[in-house]
């Protein structure tokens, strides 16, 4: 079993449309990667306590042991930083994480010797050999897929860095012009975008703040790590870049006449790209756009303009620093429909995301109609 669900975390690592369709998005879907396979790292913890060790087979305890002791350190850095007893010690940067992550694989093949090698029992179950065996070729497929191929099966389009502009001392907006034909996607998906530029190498995830009408891509980035500050300080015109997608399925065309947009900061970004799409007439929109100051309301006038020529759209900037926490109570209150019929769609900081979407659940509002994505890949 710990073998089984191995294979299937790397076939959810492979970025497939079509999983992403059935997993309802890429964050899902890697959310459920991340938990197969803990699950699976978990089930050979139990394997290692609980089989009695066979020194006798010298080729394959080493295998075994190299397996196990690998699988071990790198499921330590994936889940350390998200565990509080941990996340102090276990201090790993998204970069040197996506790097080590790759040898998951390697492991993940040096435990094929050990089972030919001491498993005698596995020999004499066919049943079980042929369900092991199965497995290890799609997880082993899977794996080379996606890290050989992928770039031939997830094409990446070049574009160029046109124009850089510094909203402020940690957001920058980059905007991005095709070489060829641009990609297509749908208003508030995101794309992962790879710089040739030294430094900024890294393929990374970011929500695309322009309409699909337009030729050029928008990118709004808030430096908020390694790479966004080098990114911010760092990136020049004219270099050119690789974006791969679209992916993502927060839709709100897809919700009930009646909605809420709540965004935190640079949350905004994909409602942006609703708002410079022409929202539909067809939707009765509240539209929440927390910041903590002022000054961090970079898209303000942008979206009250949006508002003004919308007569469904009813925007509301909640400055936190003055008007205090903004809660779904709040939201409730000044919600006119039944919230059985109302659709919510979020983005922003996870603890806000969490906050709302418990909040709503509270009130009534179904599950099924609370729309989030969480970019939290590692």
């Amino acid at each position: 079993m710990a073998v089984k669900l191995l294979a299937i975390s790397f076939v959810l690592a492979t970025r497939a449309r079509t999983l992403e369709q059935r997993f309802g998005g890429l964050d899902k879907m890697y959310r459920s990667h991340r938990h197969v396979a803990v699950a699976g790292y978990l089930l050979l913890v139990a394997h290692v306590a609980v089989v009695p060790w066979r020194f006798d087979s010298p080729g394959g305890v080493p295998a075994g042991l190299i397996a196990f002791g690998g699988l071990t350190v790198l499921t330590l850095l994936s889940i350390g930083p998200r565990l509080r007893p941990t996340r102090r010690i276990v201090t790993i940067s998204y970069s040197a994480w996506k790097h080590t992550h790759r040898l998951v694989g390697v492991f993940f093949i040096f435990s094929i010797p050990h089972m030919f090698l001491v498993d005698s029992l596995i020999m004499d179950a066919f049943v079980a050999l042929g369900w092991v065996l199965a497995a290890y070729v799609v997880g082993v497929a899977a794996y080379f897929h996606r890290l050989l191929i992928s770039r031939i099966a997830q094409p990446r389009v070049p574009y160029t860095v046109r124009a850089t502009h510094r909203l402020d001392d940690a957001t920058l907006e980059v905007v991005l012009t095709p070489d060829r034909d641009p990609i297509h996607f749908t208003a508030g998906q995101f794309v992962f975008v790879h710089f040739k530029q030294p430094g900024l190498r890294e393929p990374h995830p970011f929500t695309v703040a322009s309409s699909p009408r337009e030729r050029d891509l928008r990118l709004v980035v808030k430096a908020t790590g390694d790479f966004t500050r080098r990114l911010h300080d760092q990136l020049q015109t004219g270099r050119s870049a690789r974006v791969e997608g679209a992916y993502g399925m927060l839709d709100y065309r897809r919700g009930t006449p009646d909605q809420i947009w709540i965004a935190g900061g640079i949350g905004i970004t994909p409602m942006l790209a609703w708002l410079r799409d022409h929202p539909s007439h067809d939707h009765h929109i509240d539209l929440y756009y927390t910041v903590r100051h002022p000054g961090d309301a970079l898209f303000d006038h942008d979206i009250a303009e949006h508002a003004a020529r919308h007569p469904n759209l009813n925007y509301h900037l909640i400055i936190s620093s003055t008007d205090g926490t903004l809660t779904a109570e709040d939201v409730a209150a000044d919600t006119t429909a039944p919230l059985t019929t109302i659709s919510v769609y979020m983005c922003g900081p996870v603890a806000l995301i969490n906050a709302f979407e418990q909040g709503f659940l509270n009130l009534g509002v179904a599950a099924s109609n609370i729309h989030y994505e969480e970019f939290a890949f590692r």
